[in-house]
C-alpha cells in the first residue's frame, strides 16, 4: 500500500478545521514557512482556537486523522507557555510525515507570527483576521542580543574545566557530554549572534539555513570527536574559536558577520 502523501494529509486537515466553528485561524509554519519544505519534512501547523474548546478541537482532528488513517502514536508536549501542542504519527503514513500540531488560546497574544523568527506562515483559512505578520522590534532585540554576550562570555570561562576534567579522568561519555553542552552549545550562540542575532536561541535548529556554509562545516568537525585524545585536540580548538567570534562581538556587536555578508565581503570561518 502507498503511504500517504502529504497533500492529502493537509487537505484532511484543512477540511476538518474549515469545518470547525472554535478554530478562528490556522496555518502551517516550520520549513513551508521558509520554502525549505522536502520529502522528510513533517507538517507544522497553529491554530488559534476559542479558549474554552481546546480540548474539542483536538478531539476534532484526532476523528479526521483517525478517519484518513490509525494513529500510531502520540505524544503532547508538557510544561508549554500560552499554548497546547501535540505530535501524531499515521499508521499510512511515512514515518517523517509527523504533524506537529500547536493551539493557541483565542485570549492569548501568543501567535509565532514573528518573520525573522518563523518566517511567512502559509494561511489555511482565518475568519477573523488575526493572523498579521508581525517584526521583531529590532532595537528591543539588539539589546537584548548584546544582554547575552557577557552571560556567555562568563558561563563559558566558568565551566571548560569540567569537560577537561573528565577526559583526564578518562570518562568518555561524560566528557563528551560536556564538551557538547558547555563547550560547542554556546559556541553555536556566539555564531548565531555573529550571523543570525534574532536567531540566537535556535540552538541546532535550522543551523546549516542560518550559517554559511563553511562556518556549517568547521562547527560539524569540531562536533565530532573519535576519542579522548581527539577531544583535547577539538576542545582547544572550540574554546580559541569561540574567544575570536566573542571579541568580534564586544568590539562591532551581535550581526557583525551578518553585516560583512550583505556588503559582500565574505565571511569568517
Amino acid at each position: 500500500m502507498k503511504p500517504i502523501a502529504r497533500p492529502l494529509l493537509i487537505e484532511t486537515l484543512q477540511a476538518a478545521l474549515a469545518a470547525h466553528p472554535d478554530v478562528d485561524a490556522a496555518w502551517e509554519g516550520g520549513s513551508a514557512a521558509f520554502s525549505y519544505r522536502d520529502e522528510l519534512s513533517d507538517v507544522d501547523a497553529v491554530l488559534v482556537v476559542a479558549d474554552e474548546a481546546i480540548e474539542a478541537v483536538f478531539a476534532a482532528v484526532e476523528a479526521a486523522l483517525g478517519a484518513l488513517s490509525p494513529i500510531a502514536l502520540q505524544h503532547e508536549v508538557t510544561g508549554t507557555a500560552g499554548y497546547r501542542q501535540r505530535f501524531y504519527r499515521l499508521r499510512d503514513c511515512s514515518e517523517f510525515l509527523v504533524l506537529d500540531l500547536v493551539l493557541i488560546r483565542r485570549s492569548d497574544p501568543l501567535l509565532f507570527r514573528e518573520v525573522e523568527l518563523h518566517g511567512h506562515g502559509r494561511v489555511w483559512h482565518d475568519r477573523t483576521g488575526v493572523l498579521r505578520e508581525t517584526h521583531l522590534d529590532a532595537a528591543q532585540d539588539l539589546a537584548a542580543a548584546r544582554a547575552r554576550i557577557p552571560v556567555l562570555a562568563s558561563a563559558f570561562e566558568m565551566f571548560q574545566h569540567i569537560p577537561t576534567k573528565e577526559r583526564l579522568r578518562g570518562r568518555a561519555v561524560e566528557a563528551l557530554h560536556f564538551y557538547q553542552a558547555m563547550t560547542v552549545r554556546p559556541l553555536m550562540e556566539v555564531l548565531r549572534l555573529l550571523h543570525c542575532p534574532a536567531r540566537r536561541g535556535f540552538g541546532p535548529r535550522y543551523l546549516a539555513r542560518d550559517l554559511p556554509a563553511e562556518v556549517c562545516r568547521r562547527l560539524e568537525r569540531l562536533s565530532f570527536v573519535r576519542d579522548l585524545e581527539d577531544l583535547a585536540e577539538q576542545h582547544a580548538q572550540a574554546q580559541a574559536w569561540f574567544h575570536e567570534c566573542l571579541a568580534v562581538l564586544r568590539s562591532e556587536g551581535p550581526g557583525a558577520w551578518q553585516a560583512q555578508a550583505t556588503d559582500g565581503q565574505g565571511l569568517r570561518a
